[in-house]
């Protein structure tokens, strides 16, 4: 199976060192400090880009936040021309690497509020999203994905006031503007009325329609969705996620379960599709379900999988670890590797494994380790299930303090 569409994440990648969120507080806004949150921000978004690039995700979606207060009314800061020359750069970047780029407002942008000072706020920060992309000089390819807000007790009407709002929007934010299915007032049956009426694109989340769904079969959904989408709008976008078992509904899972994601694929195949994942892990999901789509991976990128996986498979049971050494080093596709994998990482703790795993772990840094750092690993270990946080976060800060390349590398300390 295979797909010419793009597989990406949303904002923050939590295996690499690299974050846009970078703010302060309302009271400390002021020049200097903006100017220096706003280009640590924008470097690490052209640091994230890279990353992606070398690691072949070319679908991504910027946080709302990279420009701290970007729409307060306290920031008279044109922060588009200062920065000029580095969001040029990366807009080339994006276009030179035919990446995508989305940008989803938070869930205090309500276009169709009843409330005057919520509409007012809810159209400066779509304007200022707007305002962000049309500074990396992008497309119209690359989207804002928003939802359609409230009910607020009538929902014929709350529909009618965003059609409304939305003519208060500027034509670029018309352009850009993607609406969504949620998951408690609109379905996606309302979101395409809502969409053909604009002759606006419509994105499709899956797990929102579990959780809300309507009377549309699911090869309509698709087609339907698919038709909403312009040559000039670009692929169809999807949003995928799974459910986290142990969270109330709608809380997305800390890992795409690699079982579902195929058999999602298989529900869209001969749509050339865009899907954006929405999960804890982000990127570790992202290169899973890419390298689980491609049928030739190359042996160099599965073991490299490997390498980031084994210690956190290896800590659940050693019979795990060796099974999965043998599959890795087998001729059997990657996405069964990565579907055993979930199912091992799934499983409960069995304390030798884990005791086993730590000390291996240990052994990276025991040689350097001052007295008082082996005495407090030590100590942790006598009560390991109960201190197992505790012990994974010192060996952490132990591989990191010295330099541990090939731990630091791994998932070991994130899953």
């Amino acid at each position: 199976m295979n797909t010419n569409g793009r597989i990406g994440y949303a904002c923050t990648p939590i295996s690499i060192p690299y974050r846009t969120s970078r703010s302060f507080i309302l009271k400390n806004f002021g020049e200097e400090v903006f100017k220096e949150c706003v280009m640590g921000n924008i470097n690490d978004l052209m640091n994230i880009l890279r990353w992606n690039v070398e690691n072949n995700i070319y679908l991504f979606r910027i946080s709302s936040d990279i420009i701290p207060f970007g729409s307060h009314s306290v920031n008279k800061i044109e922060w588009w021309e200062i920065f000029r020359e580095e969001l040029s750069k990366i807009g080339a970047f994006i276009r030179e690497n035919k990446i995508r780029i989305s940008m989803h407002p938070g869930q205090y942008t309500v276009l169709n509020s009843p409330k005057k000072e919520v509409l007012q706020k809810s159209l400066a920060d779509l304007e200022y999203h707007c305002r962000f992309l049309h500074a990396l000089d992008v497309d119209y390819t690359n989207k804002l994905v928003l939802h359609l807000g409230g009910v607020y007790e009538d929902k014929g009407l709350a529909i009618k006031r965003f059609v409304a709002n939305f003519q208060k929007l500027s034509p670029s934010a018309h352009r850009r503007l993607v609406v969504e299915n949620d998951d408690k007032s609109y379905t996606i049956e309302d979101i395409l009325e809502i969409s053909n009426l604009l002759e606006i694109p419509a994105v499709f989340d899956n797990l929102h329609h579990k959780l809300n769904p309507c009377d549309l079969e699911w090869k309509d959904i698709i087609s339907c969705v698919k038709d909403t989408w312009k040559e000039e709008d670009g692929r169809v976008k999807f949003h995928y996620s799974d459910q986290d078992l142990v969270k109330k509904g709608g809380a997305h899972s800390k890992s795409v379960v690699t079982e579902n994601f195929l058999n999602y694929m298989e529900s869209i195949k001969g749509v050339d599709a865009d899907v954006m994942l929405e999960v804890k892990d982000k990127e570790i999901s992202a290169i899973k379900c890419i390298y689980s789509l491609d049928e030739v991976l190359p042996v160099s990128k599965r073991t490299d999988q490997w390498a980031k996986y084994k210690y956190s498979i290896m800590e659940k049971n050693y019979s795990f670890y060796k099974k999965c050494s043998n599959l890795i080093n087998s001729k059997i596709p990657i996405s069964e590797v990565y579907i055993y994998m979930d199912e091992c990482l799934n499983m409960p703790f069995q304390e030798g494994s884990f005791v086993n795993t730590a000390q291996h772990v240990y052994g990276y840094v025991k040689d350097r380790a001052t007295e008082k750092e082996k005495e407090s690993f030590n100590i942790l270990l006598r009560r390991p299930m109960k201190n197992r946080d505790k012990i994974k976060s010192h060996l952490k800060k132990l591989c990191k303090k010295y330099d541990v390349k090939y731990m630091n590398k791994s998932y070991y300390f994130i899953l």
